[in-house]
């Protein structure tokens, strides 16, 4: 069986706008895909969404690409812009590639750039990770949510 699969990545400001520029796709060599009224550059890059973690808390993910001074540029800035990632994962026709579906859309947010000799490695942290991204901006509470269970108990009716 054939399968054929393109992450388009799109890099964000905290607020959800896009930031112009810095939208690419890594499956069509050579060209540009307009996809929702938005231009994806080819630029080849791998993503690990943490799908592998034991604990199934998909806490962490990565964003690997070969090392250019423009690459290493860009994971810096995106960490100290606090950006945020957009990665969707589409699956294609194999014999059109055409897409078929989306199978993934998920929002990371930029933690932290890592540098080497051979790649360019953006590591990615849930944009709801207190310790990563110093948050909680909110919190929950009984005015937002209503009644707020007290102990970690839950049971069945």
């Amino acid at each position: 069986m054939t399968v054929a699969i393109c992450h388009y990545i799109q890099f964000k400001r905290t607020d959800g706008s896009a930031v112009d520029g810095y939208a690419f796709q890594n499956f069509f060599i050579g060209q540009t895909k307009l996809r929702n009224d938005r231009n994806y550059i080819f630029a080849p890059f791998a993503t690990s969404t943490g799908a592998g973690t034991k604990g199934g808390d998909r806490s962490d993910a990565a964003l690997v690409a070969p090392v250019y001074p423009l690459t290493a540029s860009l994971f810096v800035e995106a960490c100290q812009q606090r950006w945020l990632l957009e990665i969707i994962s589409v699956l294609l026709d194999p014999e059109t590639y055409d897409e078929v579906m989306t199978i993934t859309s998920e929002t990371w947010m930029c933690a932290k750039p890592e540098l080497d000799v051979e790649r360019a490695v953006l590591r990615l942290s849930s944009p709801l990770d207190a310790v990563d991204g110093q948050v909680p901006r909110r919190v929950v509470s009984s005015a937002l949510v209503g009644s707020v269970p007290t102990t970690g108990a839950l049971t069945t009716r």
